[in-house]
């Protein structure tokens, strides 16, 4: 009898045993969440493509969040590309954003009595957060920058799935002869959601985290002050490491909980041989992107200059490329290592030194 129930407990305890390992197999096949911090975020002199999909898209299909999720956004329809490039604020025509990196978000404000033209926003890190720092407005031909008052934190590190952080934010700008234009709000943003997106441009593991937004604006004219009714905006990002761009970004407006999309945009690298639209480059400028690249790097330059001579130079000061005139505004650097080079451009104006991401 003892030996029978001997044999009967080694029994039981291999099946146990076998239950563990089986069920840490299982859990080791599986995908974890990732963490980002502000290296996967963008910085200064990051240039990347992006495609303006149709909006006409239920906002129902935003909704699923949670651990696991596969969103599959793959029929997007594409609409437009463009291009994001967050320039050293000095570079752009706002350059007393000194700290800070800036990209172009509207072509145009359009207020009671003025139009506030080529919209730029501006950005900087640290290891706690992503944080909107300003704007720049052009009125009448005259730039005017925007300091905030109270910056606008959009993303706190680490970024991993469950964070939710709420902050606080505002800005105005004087605008001559007409008054003042002021925003203030709040912002709470949740990692809500982790697992795979699929768009048009390939699948990636993601975090995906959304943003919701109350806005008041005012407008001060000729000593009345115009307000605008408090709304609320919501903004999803689908975020990875493999990019510094989100995979997707999609923004809108939410009004009594329907969500009603009026952008979307998600990461788009054009075919190999296939030349990016045109890029307005400001005279004396020299353009590289996307940076970081996997593969193909664009060029543009202002409208009166041209290339003459290219040298794609290594960490050490080693020249590994050496181009003349190219014959298309491209260099495949598929060929090339991961890493970090800079691009030497000979141009009719002058010689461009920039610094790209070779990335895989």
């Amino acid at each position: 009898m003892v030996v029978q129930k001997s044999r009967i407990m080694s029994r039981v305890h291999a099946k146990i045993l076998f239950s563990f390992f089986c069920v840490g197999m299982s859990v080791s096949g599986l995908k974890a969440q990732i963490t980002l911090t502000r290296d996967q975020l963008p910085q200064s002199g990051d240039s990347a493509q992006i495609m303006n999909a149709q909006r006409s898209i239920s906002g129902t299909r935003f909704a699923a969040s949670g651990p696991g999720v596969n969103w599959d956004f793959s029929d997007l329809q594409p609409e437009s590309p463009d291009l994001v490039w967050y320039r050293p604020g000095i570079q752009t025509p706002y350059f007393l954003f000194l700290n800070s990196f800036g990209t172009k978000v509207q072509d145009s404000i359009n207020l009671i009595a003025v139009s506030l033209q080529n919209v730029f926003e501006f950005y900087n890190s640290n290891n706690t957060r992503w944080a909107a720092v300003g704007r720049g407005f052009t009125v009448s031909g005259i730039p005017i920058p925007a300091f905030y008052t109270d910056s606008d934190e959009i993303f706190f590190f680490p970024l991993s799935y469950g964070r939710k952080d709420s902050s606080t934010f505002a800005y105005n700008i004087n605008i001559p002869t007409v008054g003042e234009y002021a925003s203030r709000g709040g912002r709470v943003t949740q990692v809500d959601g982790w697992g795979s997106i699929t768009t048009p441009q390939g699948t990636f593991e993601c975090l995906r985290v959304k943003s919701t937004l109350r806005i008041l604006d005012s407008l001060t004219f000729q000593g009345n002050t115009f307000g605008v009714p408090l709304r609320t905006e919501i903004e999803y990002y689908w975020l990875s490491r493999e990019e510094h761009i989100p995979i997707l970004k999609v923004r809108g407006t939410s009004f009594f909980g329907l969500f009603n999309p009026s952008l979307v945009q998600y990461r788009f690298t054009p075919k190999s041989g296939v030349p990016p639209p045109d890029v307005p480059v400001a005279d004396g400028d020299f353009l590289l992107y996307p940076n970081p690249t996997d593969r193909i790097l664009f060029m543009a330059t202002g409208r009166f200059d041209q290339i003459n001579r290219l040298q794609l130079i290594d960490q050490t000061g080693r020249v590994l490329r050496d181009w003349p005139t190219p014959a298309r505004p491209m260099l495949d650097l598929g060929d090339v290592p991961a890493g970090t080079y800079t691009v030497r451009a000979g141009c009719t104006f002058g010689t461009y030194v920039k610094k790209v991401v070779v990335a895989r």
